[in-house]
């Protein structure tokens, strides 16, 4: 006999184990209640709970699975070409501080080292700009470009955009918007709705269960997928590697941890200052995109730099262009520094038959803030 909505909830407050299957049938009847507060709350309580309570895997995978059952007929997957290996690349979101886009930059930074990146992403829900925001306001298209076209202009170029938000209309009808806050979903859903079948996947956490979210998404099918987590205090939780900060990190290969990588990742954070000025984010959608376009020219000498680099340096080793995190954020450095990324950029706008024009505008904001700041005594900023 199923599980009633009501029973599940009063077993979440119990230290006993709930079955897999009292898990699904209980989050799949949750989901089936008309629209209201009921489901809301009810949605809320059990998601959250299912992370208070551990994690314990087999209790999170059975309500994943539950959630994934509404779309999943529905979805087409695709393959690399032969002998290219993407990396899959998205986060939890709900980060508690907010950031410049530094995954989507550092996507485009390991893109140009010889990494193939396959970016998942959405519209922010809480911050000002998400991967899917800064793929729109950089002039590039998305909506016409097929699954299959973005899987060759990623082989191309080395980076692709993949957007998750049409894979799961059904349960966003009954989810989006409602959850501010990382809950037992955000350990390992979002990597799951990639249109394109990866041989490796980072995957960014906006909580410190990295070894639960590495060891869900290796049983859930990821061969190869290193989960990531900086935090600074008790209160900071982002979904992207921040230097200085405490980082954890897990990476799962065919089942077994690599231990020896995680430390590398560890010392490769250490190696670097911390400066969470230079990333934060800016009030304004597109001043906030120009802070990562300023990166991506090489014209940015804050610690920005370095925390695109220290990302990037994790994709081009997960994507076998880099063979440690150091020599990564060697070439990283160098990519940045030459503004070898932007050229990247500029063909993937192209390619997905976007306007050059958006991003131009975005060039000229960033060289007009350069007269602004300047230190010319002659200079004279802009009216």
């Amino acid at each position: 006999m199923a599980v009633t909505t009501p029973l599940l909830a009063q077993k979440i407050n119990s230290p006993a184990d709930i079955a897999p299957k009292d898990v699904y049938d209980g989050v799949a009847s949750i989901l089936a209640l008309p629209e209201g507060h009921t489901r809301d709350v009810m949605l809320g309580s059990v998601l959250t709970g299912l992370l208070l309570r551990g994690p314990r895997l087999e209790e999170v995978e059975a309500a994943i699975r539950a959630a994934t059952n509404l779309d999943r007929t529905g979805w087409d997957f695709h393959r690399p070409p032969a002998g290219v290996r993407f990396v899959g690349y998205t986060g939890s979101g709900k980060k508690s501080f907010k950031t410049i886009n530094l995954s989507t930059a550092a996507a485009l930074v390991a893109a140009t080292g010889g990494a193939h990146v396959a970016k998942l992403g959405s519209r922010s829900a809480s911050s000002k700009t998400g991967s899917r925001d800064f793929i729109d306001l950089v002039g590039a298209t998305n909506e016409t470009v097929s699954h299959q076209e973005m899987v060759d202009i990623t082989a191309e170029v080395g980076f692709g955009f993949f957007s998750i938000e049409n894979r799961v209309p059904e349960f966003d009808r009954r989810y989006g918007g409602r959850f501010q806050a990382v809950h037992a979903l955000s350990l390992a859903f979002p990597a799951l709705l990639s249109p394109v079948t990866c041989p490796a996947y980072v995957y960014g956490l906006s909580h410190p269960a990295v070894g639960a979210s590495a060891r869900l998404l290796s049983r859930l099918g990821l061969p190869d997928v290193t989960v990531i987590n900086s935090s600074v205090g008790q209160t900071v939780q982002v979904d992207e590697l921040l230097p200085g900060s405490t980082v954890r990190t897990c990476r799962i290969s065919a089942g077994e941890e690599d231990l020896a990588f995680n430390d590398e990742v560890r010392r490769g954070v250490g190696s670097m200052p911390q400066d969470l000025m230079s990333v934060t984010q800016h009030e304004d959608p597109l001043g906030n995109v120009a802070a990562a376009i300023r990166v991506l020219a090489g014209r940015d000498s804050s610690q920005a730099r370095n925390a695109v680099a220290l990302n990037a340096a994790l994709l081009m080793v997960m994507s076998e262009a880099a063979s440690t995190i150091r020599s990564g954020i060697d070439k990283a450095l160098s990519i940045i520094d030459e503004g070898a990324a932007l050229d990247t950029l500029q063909r993937f706008v192209r390619l997905t038959g976007g306007s050059a024009h958006q991003l131009h505008l975005l060039l000229r904001t960033i060289d007009a803030t350069a007269l602004l700041v300047s230190s010319g005594a002659k200079e004279t900023a802009p009216c």
